[in-house]
This record gives C-alpha cells, sequence and structure tokens, in this order.
C-alpha cells in the first residue's frame, strides 16, 4: 500500500519523480500540498539529486485551486502550506523539470513558472483564471515578470485568458513543445540523460546561472568564476570528466 494518497513519489540514482494524482484536475488542496511537502522534504539540499520530475496523472498536469477552499475560511489553512511548496522548491539544487500535458491553470500555472525547465504537449493550455473571481495568482506576480517580462505578464494575469502552448513557449514560460503523444517517453529520456550528468556540475551550474541572473554583470561574472574555480573544481567529478574525454571512454561519476 502507497503511503500517499494523492500523489506518487519514486527516487533513483540522481532522479526523482513527483506525479499529482488528485482528480478531477489534479486539483490543489491542504492534502494533497501536504503530500508534496513530505515527498519534497527527502530531497531538499540533496546535492546528489540531479533532476527532479513534476507531472500530473490522468492527462492533466494542474488546474489550479477549487474556488471552495479560497474562501476566507480556508485560505488560511491552504497559503501557508502553498508558500512552503515554493520555499522547497527553492531548495531543491538539482534540474526542476515540469511536464506539462492537458491544462495547467491558476497554481498549477505557477507551478510550472517555478520551474527550471518545462516540456509541454503541443496542445497544452495555461493561464490565470483568478481575476474573473476577483483574485489574483501571488506567486506568478513575483515569478512571471522575470520569466516572460512584466508587459505579458499583466496581460496574462489581468486578463485571465487561456495560453496555447505555443504561445507560452513564444514567452518563454514553456521550454520544449512536443506532440502530444511523445511527451512522456520525450521528458524521460530527457530527465534520464540529465540524471546520467554529474552532481556538482549541475547543482554548481544551476546555481551560478541563478548567481548571474539576479546579480549586476561584473558581480556576476566573480561570482560564476568562482563558483567554478574554488566549487567545482575542488570536486572530483571534473577531473574524472576531463581524464575520460582524453583517454576516450566513459567517465565514471562519484557525484562529489
Amino acid at each position: 500500500m502507497s503511503e500517499f494518497e494523492f500523489i506518487s513519489f519514486e527516487r533513483s540514482d540522481g532522479r526523482a519523480d513527483l506525479t499529482m494524482n488528485h482528480p478531477p484536475g489534479n486539483m490543489m488542496n491542504a492534502a494533497l500540498l501536504q503530500e508534496m511537502l513530505t515527498a519534497l522534504d527527502r530531497v531538499r539540499d540533496d546535492e546528489t539529486l540531479k533532476v527532479l520530475v513534476i507531472r500530473g496523472a490522468n492527462g492533466t498536469f494542474c488546474r489550479g485551486v477549487a474556488p471552495g477552499n479560497l474562501t476566507m475560511d480556508e485560505i488560511g489553512n491552504l497559503m501557508p502550506l502553498y508558500s512552503r511548496l515554493f520555499i522547497y522548491l527553492n531548495s531543491i539544487r538539482g534540474m526542476i523539470l515540469a511536464v506539462v500535458e492537458g491544462e495547467a491553470f491558476g497554481t498549477g500555472c505557477e507551478l510550472t513558472a517555478f520551474c527550471d525547465v518545462t516540456v509541454a504537449a503541443e496542445d497544452a493550455r495555461f493561464g490565470f483564471p483568478e481575476i474573473t473571481m476577483g483574485l489574483f495568482p501571488p506567486i506568478a506576480t513575483a515569478i512571471l515578470p522575470r520569466v516572460i517580462g512584466r508587459n505579458r505578464a499583466l496581460d496574462w494575469i489581468l486578463s485571465g485568458r487561456e495560453v496555447s502552448a505555443v504561445e507560452a513557449k513564444d514567452a518563454h514560460l514553456v521550454t520544449r513543445t512536443v506532440p502530444h503523444r511523445e511527451l512522456h517517453e520525450f521528458a524521460d529520456v530527457y530527465a534520464d540523460r540529465i540524471a546520467g550528468f554529474s552532481a556538482p556540475a549541475i547543482v554548481l551550474a544551476k546555481r551560478a546561472v541563478d548567481g548571474a541572473l539576479y546579480s549586476p554583470i561584473m558581480e556576476a561574472l566573480k561570482t560564476t568564476e568562482s563558483t567554478y574555480m574554488i566549487d567545482l573544481m575542488n570536486s572530483i567529478d571534473p577531473h574524472e570528466g576531463l581524464k575520460a574525454k582524453i583517454e576516450g571512454r566513459e567517465p565514471v561519476w562519484r557525484n562529489r
């Protein structure tokens, strides 16, 4: 018997898979969020985790939060868990890969925006319907302008309209689109590719990119140089990778 009711969570070498399974539409509530937090707590700050894959079961990523869970009586229970979800995701050292099919609305779209790479089915749909209920998506207001720009973020948030996968890709919310029938196979091959690389290289590359993104350019150059020369080159794997390349063989990663 699974320990989880609303998600499945698997961990293998360098990879973790979290699948939301809360029909209909994998809509978030306190129970689903608590299970996601329990799973993520096992891998946050884990420098051997190279890729975390997040997806939804039954043909849908996540349709958001049911309106009944957004009332004044319920939101006090939900919001602290929801905020903690993003704190935990921010602690993930490896790549976070979202695999989106069907709808990613509201909190589902916010979750997508927070991931590092998003692969979506060509017929997937995105959007923030909160404005139609007199609300706004709080996480999106912080994250979305950094991903797609201020004016486009306001367009999506204030219009409440659905966004196609093509538009989401053009806006850089989605990284890759593939035919629906190929989505999960493509995502698994991609995730396995990332999981086959050296953990320090992945973790430190992500740290360097994020540090550079949010720093002035000259400060960022100094930070990335320090990350490369001190943190990365004092690890074992870079030297194994270089030696294997010179010797014409596959590297044997120690992941440290």
